[in-house]
């Protein structure tokens, strides 16, 4: 049996119909003899039942411009902020600074290379893998319960497709 807790936060899926039918056979017993529980789904009841009758104002026609407005404003406004900052206390290069920075890229840059080489022989054993199994490789077997029709069964037919979506 699940402890209080464990059924609280399946109380949402269990009134939406999106539990397995085996999780939903155990929180129909812990309900059955869990006051608490019961209470919180009468409650959760009562909530749906308030904002389906509630109506929805319409929103004014220039919200969608304010909106907009408002978000360029701090835009740029925090492009300003942060021009600010980066060019706050900056001292003068030394002659050598450029050279040594270009050293450093170039380093950088063969270490990236080399490690791309590996990578490379990597990815083709990761593809593979991906092609013999997506649900291991991903860790999707969690999902496997999911019942027919939901989000989770609907995401493991997309990963499992041999086309690639």
């Amino acid at each position: 049996m699940f402890p209080c807790s464990r059924v609280r936060r399946q109380l949402g899926a269990y009134l939406d119909g999106e539990l397995s039918p085996k999780n939903r056979v155990v929180v129909e017993r812990h309900l059955a003899c869990c006051q608490p529980c019961r209470t919180a789904l009468e409650s959760l009841h009562g909530l749906e039942r308030t904002l389906q009758s509630a109506e929805v104002p319409p929103a004014p026609p220039s919200l969608a411009g304010q909106i907009m407005a408002k978000a360029r404003e701090r835009q740029n406004t925090g492009m300003e902020r942060n021009a600010i900052r980066l060019g706050h206390g900056l001292a003068t290069p030394r002659p050598g600074a450029f050279k040594v920075a270009a050293a450093a890229v170039l380093l950088f840059g063969l270490a990236a290379a080399s490690y791309m080489g590996r990578a490379v022989s990597q990815t083709a054993t990761a593809q593979t893998a991906v092609q013999a199994d997506p649900l291991a490789v991903y860790n999707l077997d969690y999902l496997a319960d999911a019942p027919e029709g939901s989000l989770a069964d609907t995401y493991l037919a997309l990963a499992s497709s041999d086309r690639g979506y």
